[in-house]
């Protein structure tokens, strides 16, 4: 045991490893304490990480668990997209069917990138396409939140709204539709048409699946995804189900939204839900589709924003309060993720915004401030409003 203490302080000199895992060899000579030394080491080695560009920084998002929702013992976790650097999971597949169009000689130097979207995939297209070189146009109908609209102009590109709509009609396939009329019209654009690239789901399939299962390997119980463009739900239940056919896999729509079935009907939702079935979908390995009703899903989202300081769109909310509904699929000690795709700070005008709830006939969501009748007076005398502008 003595030579081979020396080796290994020989090493960890040559490596310049920190002494606090010197430390614990020092302390721990045995392979538990060497796996713990592997385990601190990325920790240590992300604190000086040097990214080369702005896309690189895509990918590798961390996973929160839950503490102050009541979760009956099982350990639910937030797989956080947030903190892509265009603050959403479709950071992932802007690049990814950016970078095969050009490998396949579909995408030059020179041209136009026009996409239809609901906010989060035009975001990640306009990062990329400003870094890339390419002029970007987004194709979006007028539900956008500001939040959206400001980030995809912020990054050098131009939108084109469509007519006016019903508020929470889907308008996807119109968008699909003006997309391919412009593209046939104008030869030197390219649409990687999210909803028929195959690029896609083969994105989540290799990084976001991929990821999860690093996470929590066979230790992984459940997976709840809310389905869109269907790239996330077909890549990453392919990826999880080949490792471990046990891990249960549930899709999530708003709805009004007739991915699985059901009946058509309006829904204000973004990002999720669609009025087709898009032809990038393999449904063979979900367990189970789940319907979440906006009030439900907006409700969640408000809780965990108050209950844990966490921020998220409705499409993640949507998935949180599926898993959270159907816990009893679970024991304790089980692991369950959630994709989270979206921040919640891109909703701030629209779901945590009371006057928007209120016209929108959400209005049993707001609640009253829980600041005290002695602080508000105080707050008063001194010439100031509360919560009003």
């Amino acid at each position: 045991m003595k030579g081979f203490k020396g080796k290994f302080e020989t090493l960890f000199d040559y490596f310049k490893f920190p002494k606090s895992i010197k430390f614990i060899y020092q302390v721990n000579r045995y392979t538990l304490a060497v796996v713990s030394q592997i385990q601190v080491l990325p920790y240590i080695e992300n604190k000086k990480m040097k990214a080369s560009n702005i896309l690189s920084m895509v990918g590798n998002t961390p996973c929160v668990l839950l503490n102050k929702i009541n979760t009956h013992g099982i350990n639910v976790y937030l797989k956080m997209e947030t903190t892509n650097p265009g603050g959403s999971i479709k950071d992932r597949i802007a690049i990814a069917m950016l970078e095969n169009a050009e490998n396949k000689g579909l995408l030059k130097q020179g041209m136009t990138v026009i996409e239809p979207s609901s906010g989060n995939t035009a975001i990640g297209l306009a990062m990329a396409c400003a870094y890339k070189g390419y002029k970007f146009i987004a194709i979006l109908d007028r539900m956008v939140p500001n939040a959206k609209r400001d980030k995809i102009k912020a990054y050098g590109a131009d939108i084109i709204f469509l007519p006016e709509f019903d508020d929470g009609i889907d308008t996807v396939l119109y968008r699909i539709e003006l997309t391919k009329k412009i593209i046939a019209s104008y030869p030197n654009a390219f649409s990687p048409m999210q909803f028929e690239n195959e690029d896609n789901p083969l994105e989540h399939y290799h990084s976001t699946a991929h990821e999860i299962y690093d996470q929590f390997g066979e230790q992984l119980n459940g997976v709840f995804i809310t389905a869109g463009s269907c790239g996330t739900i077909t890549g990453v239940s392919k990826y999880i189900k080949e490792r471990n056919p046990e891990t249960k896999v549930f899709a999530i729509e708003p709805q009004g939204s007739i991915i699985f079935g059901g009946d058509s009907g309006k829904y204000f939702v973004q990002g999720a839900g669609l009025a087709f079935r898009p032809i990038i979908l393999d449904d063979s390995h979900i367990d189970d589709a789940i319907k979440i009703s906006d009030l439900i899903a907006f409700k969640t989202a408000r809780e965990l924003a108050r209950k844990e300081g966490i921020l998220i769109g409705g499409t993640g909310a949507c998935a949180l309060a599926a898993a959270l509904d159907n816990l009893h699929h679970f024991n304790s000690g089980d692991n369950i993720v959630i994709i989270i795709p979206d921040s919640g700070e891109r909703y701030v005008d629209t779901i945590y915004n009371d006057t928007w709830l209120a016209d929108h006939d959400f209005a049993a969501l707001i609640q009253e401030s829980t600041c005290d009748n002695e602080l508000k007076n105080i707050i008063y005398d001194l010439g100031c409003t509360l919560n009003e502008f």
